[in-house]
């Protein structure tokens, strides 16, 4: 049945998205960020706003290069980079 078929992709592609913008798996990607210092004012602002914001993070994960998604954060946290290593 082309229909049954049509809904458990649907499902199975929902489920997928669902799990690529869970909190744990953004808060990995938060952690390798290159120009996001561990611990930062800026990481500290995104953990919270991203944990907080479904919404948001959907939004990150779909973010094609690491600087787009800490330019994402710098605009949603209104907090910018240090630049610290």
């Amino acid at each position: 049945n082309k229909i049954a078929e049509r809904m458990l992709e649907r499902q199975e592609a929902s489920m997928e998205r669902q799990e690529a913008s869970s909190v744990e798996n953004v808060l990995e990607i938060l952690y390798t960020l290159p120009g996001v210092r561990e611990w930062s004012p800026l990481y500290e602002a995104a953990m919270e706003h991203l944990i907080d914001s479904e919404g948001s993070r959907r939004a990150f994960i779909t973010m094609k290069t690491d600087e787009a998604k800490t330019k994402f954060l710098e605009l949603r946290t209104k907090i910018k980079r240090d630049y610290e290593a």
